[in-house]
């Protein structure tokens, strides 16, 4: 508010608002500036709605002035209230009439621009975005999203999100991210007052490469019997992010037991990726495809342990079928022991040489749900409202009773019941926990998921060649894909529990300089 002479003026009035004041010596009109109009000049701390002298510039006035009007009578100054000035684009959101707010609205792609994706945070910044530490870190959810968001939203299961309160004008950023997946866009033109959809899939999705914006570090380990390596090109990752070097590419290659390798070799995971924690610790997600075996001599417990302090400091880990050994193995960890009963060995379950089985999604918690509606939306689902499962197994039996640091995201419907190696539970296909598995809530920031079935069973993944990733199909993702599209996403996402609903980070109070 605006003091002049006793008489309180609103400040963010965007007209000229004419003011009169009895003076003894006659009277005198004064005229208010209105509120710096929109511009592409963003991030500008200590602008506001107050800002300097009146100009004969169409009431535009200047927004770096000293934030007090000008003395226009000689003795007469008006004072500036305790109100905080506005800062950035907080200066650009308006006051709609009642029932009506500025809106931006859309829907998140994955890289590929086929799948929307659940809990994509979108947000405003009102100050530069920083820069990711380019390795596993134990961050807090806020710490994850910078540049002090003005407005944000979450994307549902449909991938869906509308901003409220957004501030009006051109060139307005809008940040894009999940996890370290990140990308920064321009919206052109904000209209006030009205939502603004943005309909182009392509600048809607998540980046493919390091030109468009930020990527998490992955590790990929290959093995015999699985081909997640894949799976990451046919989300849409550019292949030129693929390496078997220490360069700043995003998907670094290593050979596990029986898999293949990029084009004149990978290093050998065993020896150069889970033989140490500094090696893990390199990489934001380590994706572990299975090998068709244990191979314990290839994970001694110094391998565990370095996988275990891994993901106990905020690296994130996916683990398919024989990687069990991780969790189970000799020189496990009781912690990782109890995240489920495990019952070693092949275990086929299902019927047919390709072992075909049904999957049930648990929707007793939000994110269950949420992954049940996602699956629908991508068509991922049999009539019945089951997944297809090419491939499973019967390796762990995650009871909420009894594993209490899990949650089951998927239970085997056609042998709902483990019997192999006479363990008993209920056949978990899909399950995660955060770690430190020891730890209060808001002390873990790693998460692991492990899945029971072959992911690339159904895809037949290698089209032309063996060589990663020239080598991987085109081919449009499977159901049991699909959800592990999802999971990938879900493991990226900040740590929070999974019995509580995903919230968008809170908007942080302007920071006047």
């Amino acid at each position: 508010m605006l003091q002049v002479g006793g008489m309180y003026v609103p400040r963010a009035s965007r007209s000229l608002v004419p003011i009169s004041i009895a003076l003894a010596a006659g009277a005198l009109a004064i005229a208010c500036s209105s509120a710096p109009s929109p511009s592409s000049s963003i991030f500008v701390h200590g602008q506001s709605e107050t800002g300097g002298a009146a100009s004969d510039d169409g009431g535009v006035g200047n927004s770096t002035g000293s934030g007090a009007a000008p003395n226009l009578s000689g003795n007469l100054a008006p004072t500036v209230d305790a109100a905080p000035p506005c800062v950035n684009l907080q200066c650009q959101q308006v006051a709609c009439a009642s029932g009506t707010t500025t809106t931006v609205s859309g829907t998140i792609y994955d890289p590929g621009g086929v799948n929307p994706l659940y809990n994509v945070v979108v947000y405003v910044p009102n100050a530069p975005v920083q820069p990711f530490t380019d390795s596993a870190t134990c961050d807090t959810c806020a710490a994850l999203y910078t540049g002090e968001p003005l407005v944000t939203a979450n994307t549902d299961a449909t991938g869906k999100f509308t901003l409220t309160n957004v501030p009006a004008g051109t060139n307005i950023p809008l940040v894009i991210q999940i996890g370290k997946w990140r990308r920064q866009i321009t919206v052109p033109t904000v209209t006030s007052c009205v939502d603004n959809p943005l309909t182009n899939v392509d600048q809607t999705r998540l980046p493919k490469n390091r030109t468009e914006g930020d990527l998490p570090k992955m590790a990929v380990s290959t093995g015999g019997a699985d081909s997640l390596e894949c799976l990451l090109q046919r989300i849409g990752v550019d292949p030129a992010e693929y390496t078997s070097s220490t360069g700043a590419e995003r998907v670094h290659i290593y050979q596990g037991t029986g898999g293949n390798a990029e084009s004149g070799g990978s290093p050998a995971s065993q020896t150069s990726l889970w033989d140490s924690e500094a090696d893990l610790a390199q990489y934001d997600i380590v994706i572990l495809s299975c090998e068709g075996g244990e191979y314990g001599s290839t994970k001694p417990a110094t391998s565990l342990e370095a996988l275990e302090a891994y993901a106990n400091a905020g690296g994130r880990v996916f683990a398919s079928h024989f990687h069990y050994y991780w969790f189970e193995g000799a020189g496990s960890s009781t912690d990782f022991e109890g995240t489920a009963n495990w019952a070693p060995g092949s275990n086929a379950i299902g019927s047919g040489s390709d072992n075909v089985t049904s999957g049930a999604i648990n929707t007793t918690f939000p994110k269950g749900v949420a992954f049940q509606q996602w699956m629908q939306e991508t068509n991922s689902l049999q009539a019945d409202g089951t997944m297809e499962i090419e491939d499973s197994r019967q390796n762990a039996s995650v009871n909420p009773t009894v594993n209490t640091a899990s949650e089951a995201w998927i239970t085997d419907t056609t042998v709902p019941t483990m019997t192999a190696n006479g363990k008993t539970g209920p056949t978990t296909m899909y399950f995660d926990f955060n770690t430190p598995v020891a730890a209060t809530p808001a002390n873990q920031c790693g998460r692991i998921v492990y899945s029971d079935l072959h992911v690339g069973a159904a895809a037949a993944n290698y089209a032309s060649s063996n060589v990663v990733p020239t080598g991987c199909s085109t081919s449009p993702l499977t159901p049991q894909e699909k959800a592990l599209e999802f999971m990938l996403f879900d493991l990226s996402s900040c740590v929070t529990p999974d019995s509580a609903p995903p919230t968008p980070p809170a908007p942080t109070p302007p920071q006047p300089k």
